[in-house]
Parts: structure tokens; C-alpha cells; sequence
């Protein structure tokens, strides 16, 4: 199975639901122009992932057995694992936030003089930006980026379709996506050229094109990768 045919999975689930799937996608255009509004909304973007992409995965999975959700049973498996799946938004910030300084220090030395000679809260670091020095800080934080993406791309399933913690379900996604690494490498490519085209593109536009795909994938992904029988999650 690959990309294609976990989109048509995911095409699938969507006709069952499609206010539920619609909703989403209108939902991540709102928010996307509503960071563009107001930047200081972005870094919630990954705490709010992890809890999106767990409520699409409980939709699929009673899809696949047949017994469509509803929108009260999403939110009470939800609320079950509100924590462990904050956790993981909250795990992939901080990795995130390291590569935003690892790319600010490499690339922009004075970075470190504004924090010495204005104080932590006068530093702003620009990331993505026009030119040369806004590519080689994007490259320079990309594996990590790279890296946090790969943790939390299978965990929201893992946890609220096998009950895995936080940890043990980063770890796992990590592995997977490492082990299906071709697929992974062009996940990474078309965010790593979202963000490269930010200054370009318009968010909301990179919004409505990539994150349905992502959405719709992330479940025929995870089916592949978790649901042998050698799956250490598997029950």
C-alpha cells in the first residue's frame, strides 16, 4: 500500500462522514488565516494536532469496523486521552523550538548578542525568511523538524486506538516512518517546501492543499505500518 492507496482510504471515510471531514478542512483554513492575523496563534498549531489528527483517527477506525461515530463518541474517547495527547503536541514543541534555536544560533550570531545585551525578552528570531540566510536556517532546523514530525505522525493513532503513553507511542511513530522511509521522505519534502514557500504562498493556501492530504493518509499509514502482526501494538 502506498500514499495513493492510503488517501483512497481516507477518500472513503470521508464520504461516510463528510460533515465531519469537511468541517475539518474549513476548520484548518479558519485557523490557518486567523495565524496569518495573528502570528502569536502558530505555536498552538502543534498542541492542537495531536488532538485533530487523534479525533480523525477514532472516526476511520469505526468507519473500517463499520460503526460510524458520532461526534459525542469522538469526544469522549478524546477526553480519555486529553492528557496523553497533549503531551505529545507539547513533546513536539519543545523539538521544535530546538530547531528554531539551533537555526537562529548557526545561522545568526547575533541572536546570542541581543539575548546577552537586551535580555531574553527583546530576541526575535526570524525563521524562513526571503534570501539565502532564511534557507540555510530552514535546512539547518529541517531534520529536527524532520524528526519531531516523524515522533507525532502515527502517536495520536497509537494512542487512542491502542492505548499506548505518549513515549512509547513517539518512539514507535519514529520507527515506523523511519522503517517506510521513501513515503516518509516525501511528507517531509512537501513540508519542508511549505515552509520554504511561506514568504510565497499564502498559509491558508498550503492549509487547503496539504493538510487534507496529510489528514486523509496519516490512518492507510498507520493500518500498514501498525496493524501486522508483528506489530508490537497490535492486539
Amino acid at each position: 500500500m502506498y500514499i495513493l492507496d492510503w488517501l483512497e482510504a481516507g477518500w472513503r471515510a470521508a464520504r461516510t462522514q463528510p460533515l465531519l471531514w469537511l468541517g475539518t478542512f474549513l476548520a484548518c483554513a479558519a485557523f490557518a488565516l486567523a495565524c496569518k492575523q495573528m502570528p502569536l496563534l502558530r505555536p498552538t498549531i502543534v498542541l492542537i494536532a495531536p488532538l485533530l489528527v487523534g479525533a480523525l483517527m477514532i472516526a476511520q477506525e469505526r468507519v473500517r469496523i463499520e460503526r460510524p461515530a458520532r461526534l459525542g463518541d469522538i469526544v469522549a474517547t478524546l477526553s480519555q486521552h486529553y492528557y496523553p495527547l497533549l503531551a505529545i503536541g507539547l513533546a513536539s514543541a519543545a523539538l521544535i523550538v530546538i530547531g528554531y534555536v539551533l537555526s537562529a544560533f548557526v545561522v545568526d550570531a547575533s541572536v546570542l548578542k541581543s539575548f546577552v545585551t537586551s535580555g531574553a525578552h527583546h530576541v526575535t528570531i526570524s525563521y524562513g525568511g526571503p534570501g539565502l540566510r532564511g534557507t540555510i536556517a530552514t535546512l539547518v532546523a529541517l531534520p529536527i523538524f524532520a524528526v519531531a514530525l516523524a515522533a507525532a505522525w502515527f502517536a495520536p493513532a497509537l494512542v487512542v486506538l491502542r492505548g499506548a503513553s505518549p513515549l512509547d507511542a513517539m518512539a514507535a511513530s519514529l520507527h515506523g516512518t523511519i522503517r517506510n522511509w521513501r513515503t516518509t521522505l516525501i511528507y517531509v519534502v512537501a513540508v519542508a517546501d511549505a515552509v520554504l514557500l511561506a514568504h510565497q504562498v499564502p498559509l491558508i493556501a498550503s492549509a487547503l492543499v496539504l493538510a487534507p492530504v496529510m489528514l486523509l493518509t496519516i490512518y492507510g499509514g498507520y493500518r500498514e505500518v501498525f496493524a501486522s502482526p508483528a506489530s508490537p501494538f497490535t492486539r
